[in-house]
């Protein structure tokens, strides 16, 4: 009798250590091959200058009357100040996880502010972008849609403040307090990405569609016919002087457009496919690089803007001039 109770004491054990390894050799065969102390430095050189860039250019479009009236950079300044929050939380959670190889705080609260971190400010951005990727059509060629107040209430403050609507009621009934029991792992980044929804169908494809795969069509249906119809618009019309007032909106617009469908495009089809039934196991190496290779995204973002702004590279010209003068050392003559 005894002997039965060892015997199966010890296949018991047998099975608990034949699951576990199964369990981590599933999890690693999720990681990407960089180890974690190389993407720490992959980021590190960018994440500083992106910051202070970031802090630069939020505080420009403040405090600057003519920036923060334009109706146009509206969208952009709450990207930015989005962005910045990432910046400051996820992504520098991001950097210490990446350094010490484990979360900063073991706590479950700490884990639900990164997941809304990483999961709904990253579905905010795309919403806006997509968004902004609509008002540069309305704003160039039907102005007369925000030529008063009633109408510039109705074309443009409603839809933002739909939006940020939308996002909030998203994130704390999805996110926070999700209709299902997270599990968190503080031993992996953003504590395993403990998001239980996705067990849950309708949810799964109500994210994947409406705040992935819809934002990122109207991005490129947007971009490209903002293009196609001011090359048009300019042969016909034949009105430079025109045309040359909507060109920052523009290349300002076709900016990130590039650089956020290089980055977020192959993440977004990929999650598609998987939601059409394509195997997981399928494309998995491929979806771990595109999810970190997305951070940079967030990284660039305050350059383009930066560099969109001919007001602010004057500034910035001067102010380098000045500290290049105030550092200059006066040499005794002879």
């Amino acid at each position: 009798m005894l002997d039965n109770f060892v015997l199966s004491i010890h296949i018991l054990a047998m099975n608990n250590n034949g699951n576990q390894s199964h369990e981590q050799s599933t999890s690693d065969s999720h990681q990407i091959a960089i180890p974690n102390f190389v993407q720490f430095w992959l980021i590190l050189p960018f994440y500083i200058p992106s910051v202070v860039c970031s802090l630069f250019v939020v505080y420009y479009f403040i405090t600057v009357r003519t920036l923060r009236t334009a109706l146009h950079n509206h969208v952009i300044i709450i990207l930015l100040s989005i962005n910045l929050v990432v910046q400051l939380t996820g992504m520098l959670w991001n950097l210490i996880y990446y350094y010490q190889n484990h979360v900063l705080w073991s706590i479950p609260v700490f884990c639900i502010v990164w997941i809304t971190v990483d999961e709904g400010l990253h579905i905010s951005v795309t919403i806006f972008f997509a968004w902004a990727a609509i008002e540069r059509h309305i704003l160039i060629f039907h102005d007369r849609l925000v030529s008063t107040r009633q109408k510039t209430i109705l074309f443009h403050y409603l839809p933002m403040s739909t939006i940020f609507l939308y996002l909030i009621c998203y994130i704390f009934v999805v996110i926070i307090f999700p209709p299902c029991v997270n599990t968190y792992d503080y031993d992996q980044l953003v504590c395993g990405y403990p998001l239980c929804y996705y067990e849950l169908r309708l949810l799964t494809v109500w994210d994947v569609v409406v705040n992935h795969s819809v934002p990122i069509f109207l991005i490129i249906v947007g971009s490209v016919g903002l293009l196609l119809r001011i090359v048009h618009q300019k042969s016909r019309m034949r009105q430079p002087i025109r045309w040359r007032n909507y060109r920052k909106l523009t290349i300002q617009l076709l900016s990130i457009s590039f650089v956020y469908l290089i980055l977020h495009t192959p993440h977004t089809l990929m999650e598609f496919m998987y939601l059409c039934g394509i195997p997981e196991e399928v494309g998995a190496d491929f979806m771990n690089y595109a999810e970190f290779f997305s951070y940079y995204s967030n990284l660039l973002l305050p350059f383009i803007c930066a560099g969109s702004i001919p007001e602010l590279k004057t500034k910035v010209k001067h102010l380098l001039s000045w500290c290049g003068r105030s550092t200059r050392t006066v040499h005794p003559q002879t």
